[in-house]
């Protein structure tokens, strides 16, 4: 048998489930037996054209629409969502052991994988799902395409879905009878549940949001980011995968990596990445700064732009001198990137009680140190307010009922919430 009858005609099975018919229901409007409709949607027999002229006519579509030209396009080229971004010039430092690991996970063969990175703001989470969305394994792995949703506060969900609907097929007439999420979800459902297909849904805030997006069948699989440990447990309990700051060796490598003439200024060099904890964003905004105020090559230069960095308001406020791919979601387009514009996305969505606890927490060392629940009682927060910072990802909690705060996230609140 010709091989490309054996593909799936998934537009022609999709057009007769949105009218909800069955087979039975559409072989007696056109004149057939329910066991040829069911053939021809699985790829098994192609109708003649005067079937294919009859079922063009019962839904109102052309051929292609569909896949009933002679080419037969079935489930059509993989789809590659424009919206995924394309990976930093610079390579991921110190993630390869990361890496392999969630391909592996992603490509769990037994059942629809799903795994959740959940960390910091600015620790890399959308910098390793790009990298993953990017792979070449993965890619065919997932033979049918990679699909992207940019989530954030506060998502633009009809653009997303809208979006995905041209992607996958959906006309212009059709998209234009969906007016709610749950129409959106069952055309997309429809248009995705035969296929395998990767999903990434990055920087998700809320789950129903997250749920709306996971629309693919039993082939597909997930990978979302999120910064909230307790939206992280509340998607998926068994594959939830903690992102960490970088090491003081793998941040030196990252540092010179972006900034070669801080090879001359190791110790200051060294002290930075204990600054900012190791963390990515931080290292990338510093190596930046770094960067081009050495384009002189005078040493004065190097030597200022280090002194600037020592300095906490100066270390948060520096932004990107240019437009970059992890560019957060929340932020508007154009706003380029800094630690501070990144924390206060969650920071300034605390109410005052959890901004003056948050306050108080910054009087005790930072990270690597840390302080105990009595402690953090004694300096006037409430446990209630200390769940809230943890489930909010600001605050981190060890099983010896130990907590500490990120040096970027201590800085904050010592420079701005005073």
């Amino acid at each position: 048998m010709d091989t490309e009858l054996q593909l799936p005609r998934y537009r022609l099975q999709r057009a007769r489930e949105l009218q909800g018919w069955s087979r039975k229901e559409v072989a007696e409007r056109i004149g057939t037996t329910s066991l040829n409709v069911l053939r021809w949607e699985q790829g098994l027999t192609r109708p003649g054209s005067y079937f294919r002229g009859q079922l063009c006519s019962l839904f109102g579509k052309s051929p292609s629409e569909l896949d009933l030209t002679s080419s037969d396009p079935a489930g059509g080229a993989p789809v590659y969502d424009p919206a995924i971004p394309v990976p930093a010039a610079h390579q991921l430092v110190g993630r390869d052991m990361e890496l392999r690991k969630f391909k592996e996970q992603l490509c769990d063969a037994d059942h629809a994988a799903s795994i959740v990175l959940q960390g910091l703001p600015g620790v890399g989470k959308t910098a390793l799902a790009i990298a993953l969305a990017n792979d070449q394994e993965l890619q065919a792995y997932f033979r049918d395409g990679v699909l992207w949703a940019s989530l954030g506060p506060e998502p633009d969900m009809p653009t997303l879905f809208h979006r995905w609907g041209t992607l996958l097929g959906l006309s212009a007439p059709e998209m234009a009878l969906l007016h709610d999420n749950d129409s959106w979800f069952k055309a997309l459902y429809l248009a995705t549940r035969t296929r395998r297909m990767l999903f990434v849904i990055d920087d998700a805030w809320h789950a129903e949001e997250v749920l709306l997006c996971t629309i693919g069948g039993e082939h597909c699989a997930y990978l979302v980011t999120t910064r909230f440990p307790l939206l992280a447990a509340e998607l998926s309990l068994d594959r939830v995968i903690p992102v960490k700051e970088l090491g003081e060796d793998e941040g030196m490598i990252l540092l010179r990596m972006l900034a070669p003439k801080v090879v001359g200024y190791q110790q200051q060099a060294h002290a930075l990445v204990r600054a900012v904890g190791g963390l990515p964003l931080a290292l990338i905004l510093m190596g930046d700064y770094l960067r081009d105020r050495a384009y002189s090559g005078q040493s004065r230069h190097v030597e200022a732009a280090l002194k600037h960095l020592f300095t906490m308001r100066g270390r948060l406020q520096i932004s990107m001198t240019r437009e970059f791919p992890q560019r957060h979601t929340g932020l508007t387009a154009g706003t380029l990137s800094s630690l501070k514009l990144t924390l206060a996305l969650t920071i300034e969505r605390l109410d005052e009680q959890a901004r003056s606890a948050l306050r108080a927490l910054a009087a005790f060392p930072p990270k690597p140190d840390s302080f105990t629940e009595e402690d953090a009682l004694a300096a006037g927060c409430t446990l209630e307010t200390l769940d809230g910072l943890f489930d909010a990802g600001l605050l981190e909690s060890s099983d010896r009922a130990r907590y500490t705060l990120h040096p970027v996230i201590t800085d904050y609140a010592r420079t701005f919430l005073v």
